[in-house]
């Protein structure tokens, strides 16, 4: 595979998936945007995918994405840095054991695993359409046996770490079919993909829970393999509103296909994000 030419865009870049994928995507040949919350790591990482890709081009970018003020300031600079984009990759998720709200009220699963993604899906979409191919990946697993609660969304009453974190990807699910039926038009490709268990540091907060998941789990440079497996050009034809796990396509069910609940969810999110960006 060659991306020489293409600009990709990577959140939660410094470790994990988003790095090994960050990696795959500069060794390809790609201009490379690494979004890292925390700049030391971030300036680490870089130098070490520019270590083992010497003449790529790799940049970093500092975006908290349980900020809506630091999204907009991210989100301003790349509109001035970057005349096009070809690949989002969705990457960047948290996990919290107890129920935290940001400081921009959200509940912080929300606000991090769905409405940032959301945000930056549509703050992008210009940018999206200057590129080759455009394409947006929603990193996720979604449950096909969970249900959301229109009248909590964030979890106020009901709140379980496990079961919260993957209503907030049930969400992006809803937006990622929403927005690919919005904009096909516009030839931009948005998929959910779910690249399979692998080790991560995502259930930091609860160490054995983490420690037990990882024991069963794969290197990430494998599951890396799985994301990159869908960007080669046979592989992109007509993958626009599916949805994957590992390497195969996973059918819609019906409630997932159920259009009623992406807009209402849509216009919610909306109402959510007015007058926190621009």
């Amino acid at each position: 595979m060659n991306l020489t030419g293409k600009t990709c865009l990577v959140t939660g870049a410094n470790s994990g998936l988003g790095f090994a994928v960050a990696k795959r995507f500069a060794a390809q040949g790609a201009g490379t945007v690494m979004v890292c919350r925390n700049r030391g790591k971030g300036e680490k990482a870089v130098l070490e995918i520019k270590k083992a890709s010497p003449n790529s081009t790799v940049e970093l970018m500092i975006c908290d994405l349980s900020s809506m003020k630091s999204i907009q300031r991210f989100m301003d600079e790349c509109k001035v840095k970057y005349s096009k984009l070809d690949i989002l990759y969705n990457n960047a998720a948290v996990m919290k054991q107890k129920r935290t709200v940001t400081q921009d009220g959200f509940e912080m699963m929300f606000q991090v695993n769905y409405l940032a993604p959301f945000i930056l899906m549509n703050s992008f979409i210009e940018l999206l359409k200057n590129g080759s191919s455009p394409y947006i990946i929603n990193n996720g697993r979604p449950s096909d046996k969970l249900r959301l609660d229109m009248d909590d969304l964030q979890f106020s009453k009901n709140y379980h770490m496990y079961n919260s974190f993957f209503k907030t990807k049930l969400c992006l699910l809803f937006a990622s079919l929403e927005l690919s039926r919005r904009n096909e038009s516009a030839g931009i490709t948005v998929t959910m993909i779910d690249p399979g268990p692998f080790k991560s540091d995502l259930v930091r907060d609860v160490p054995l829970a983490g420690w037990i998941k990882n024991l069963f789990s794969s290197p990430v440079e494998k599951t890396a393999d799985n994301i990159l497996y869908h960007i080669t050009p046979d592989e992109a034809r007509d993958k626009n509103g599916k949805v994957f796990k590992e390497k195969q396509e996973k059918p819609l069910t019906e409630y997932w296909n159920d259009r009623s609940i992406s807009e209402s969810l849509w216009s919610e999110t909306e109402s959510l994000i007015k007058g926190k960006i621009n």
